[in-house]
């Protein structure tokens, strides 16, 4: 979760993966000052396997009611993006806040059809080009409950087709009808740029019989977000411990995949398997009132790997990265990372933060 058929598919499996925690569940934060705020934000990214991506991001920060003073602005954008082995996709998504910030609704949508690569062992012991053609929607209401706890539902739609090629017909087509549960304990003191405080989340998605499921199965993700203060809060160390396991076989479209937010470096897809597990940090320099370098590092490892020689295997990933601060009174950034893996690296464009 990059790039970016993993990263997309971490995506609509978990709409904070690919954009961040920017849109997730958050402790509050500064509104805009303006009704409405219009950025149109190119994009450009490149990784070993999908080669050079450019597109486009038109975003708009607003806020639904000039009377709540509470909720944090709501934010739309569309993203659009295209490589130079002949991927693309297409998406749209909002996260709205209102009634006082007791309740927050995400939905997205969006196409895609990808080139893209898995690992295989012997005889093969290389890797294996296959094209997925994808279609996703997905809807989430979160209400708080009580002082920082947050319990949601969302439902998601997806249909994937995928294609290898190894030489014979090895076309299958995977639909999936995913019913989610959240609970969310945020203790952060701002939505989109976190200073102080942890948040911590756990997702259990369901693909569940009655829903038309062939194969069912249930997702777990569990991660702990702590960020700490320096320079009178104008610089941020992050940290972040993640486990993501499923519960039943997960389709090939449903593995996690050691990359993007967890862990940078690595973009061939490589590690992948039934269960992942993280640990890293990243240290927020704001050198200037609009501009900041982030330096991150950790460790990443998968089980129930495709290829058992990779259970276990120790994963580090580490690197630089630029942000630019595109909405200013919530200090809402894009930028660039950079990052290094374990025999691969990546650069990364980056909606947010990536934790």
């Amino acid at each position: 979760m990059q790039k970016y058929l993993f990263t997309f598919l971490l995506f609509i499996c978990s709409f904070h993966s690919t954009f961040g925690q920017s849109f997730d569940t958050g402790g509050g934060g500064e509104r805009s000052d303006k009704k409405f705020q219009f950025m149109p934000i190119p994009y450009i990214n490149y990784d070993r396997t999908l080669g050079l991506s450019v597109g486009a991001l038109p975003m708009a920060m607003y806020n639904l009611s000039e009377k709540d003073t509470i909720s944090p602005s709501s934010v739309s954008g569309l993203l659009g993006m295209y490589t130079t082995n002949e991927s693309w996709f297409v998406l749209g998504f909002s996260k709205f806040y209102f009634n006082e910030d007791k309740y927050r609704v995400t939905v997205a949508a969006g196409t895609g059809n990808f080139n893209f690569q898995t690992f295989v062992g012997l005889p093969i012991n290389g890797f294996v080009k296959y094209n997925t053609g994808v279609n996703f929607a997905k809807g989430e209401i979160q209400r708080k409950i009580v002082n920082h706890l947050y319990l949601g539902v969302n439902y998601m739609y997806t249909d994937f087709k995928n294609q290898f090629d190894i030489g014979t017909d090895t076309t299958f087509v995977t639909e999936l009808q995913t019913l989610g549960f959240i609970v969310s304990y945020d203790q952060r003191d701002n939505v989109y740029y976190p200073t102080k405080g942890q948040i911590a989340d756990i997702n259990i998605d369901f693909n569940p019989n009655f829903l038309g499921n062939e194969q069912t199965n249930t997702k777990v993700t569990l991660a702990f977000n702590k960020f700490f203060a320096f320079k009178e809060g104008r610089d941020v160390l992050a940290a972040r411990a993640y486990i993501g396991f499923g519960i039943g076989d997960l389709t090939f479209n449903q593995q996690f995949i050691v990359g993007d937010t967890d862990i940078r470096g690595y973009t061939q897809a490589k590690y992948r398997g039934n269960a992942m597990y993280n640990l890293q940090a990243e240290y927020r320099w704001n050198f200037h009132k609009k501009m900041a370098l982030n330096f991150f590092g950790g460790l990443a490892t998968v089980s129930g790997a495709n290829e058992s020689s990779q259970n276990g295997i120790l994963l580090p990933g580490a690197g630089i990265g630029y942000r630019y601060t595109v909405f200013p009174k919530n200090h809402m950034n894009v930028g660039l990372d950079a990052a290094v893996g374990r025999d691969d690296w990546g650069i990364y464009f980056r909606i947010g933060e990536a934790f």
